[in-house]
């Protein structure tokens, strides 16, 4: 989702109809760096009419002396259908400079539109989302939703107990780590200044 130049991390609705499974439970973490609370970055999934709705919230404010230095908010909602991408949109605040991005799935594939102007994406294309592991390891093409460009990343994966750990590296340098049943643990990442951002169960 996110190029590592946009923040040292990662660091839409639909008609009414009755939930067709059991969507994943949320996601609520603190976003820390140097042992303090920078941030939060929540992920809701409900379920309506046969799609899963998901929505990420992920609003960084870091503070020197009480005094907001730097501001991130990246706010997506995406849209699948029976585990396939339908749709993201995507809207980026970073210290003011607004980046919207949209994608939509379609006949000839994804269409991709940021602020570059529109890419036509293979239709196997989706968003990077650190919360779904399955697109992991190259299997699939990743855009970033921050930026409207394709991600070059490079993917290495390990056993962690019963579940498993995932390296990035490339224009994100991130650790995940993900239980048995699929459910995301861990992350932590390497920022801009070089410093670690590690995220929090909240």
């Amino acid at each position: 989702m996110i190029a590592r130049r946009n923040l040292p991390m990662l660091l839409a609705p639909l008609a009414a109809g009755p939930a067709l499974a059991q969507a994943p439970a949320d996601y609520r973490w603190r976003v820390m760096r140097n042992g303090t609370a920078i941030g939060t970055h929540n992920i809701s999934f409900t379920e309506r009419g046969g799609e899963r709705i998901t929505v990420s919230e992920n609003l960084v404010t870091p503070r020197v002396m009480g005094v907001v230095v730097f501001r991130y908010e990246h706010r997506l909602t995406e849209v699948s259908r029976g585990g396939r991408f339908v749709s993201v949109r995507s809207s980026l605040n970073r210290n003011g400079a607004i980046t919207e991005v949209e994608a939509q799935a379609g006949a000839q594939g994804v269409t991709l539109r940021g602020p570059e102007g529109a890419l036509n994406l293979p239709a196997q294309a989706v968003p990077l989302a650190w919360w779904e592991p399955q697109r992991f390891g190259g299997s699939v093409p990743l855009f970033g939703t921050t930026t409207g460009k394709p991600l070059d990343l490079r993917w290495t994966r390990e056993a962690l107990g019963q579940g498993v750990r995932w390296r990035t590296a490339g224009e994100i340098e991130a650790v995940l780590e993900f239980d048995a049943s699929g459910r995301w643990t861990a992350y932590q990442v390497k920022g801009d200044d070089g410093s670690t951002v590690i995220y929090a169960a909240a």
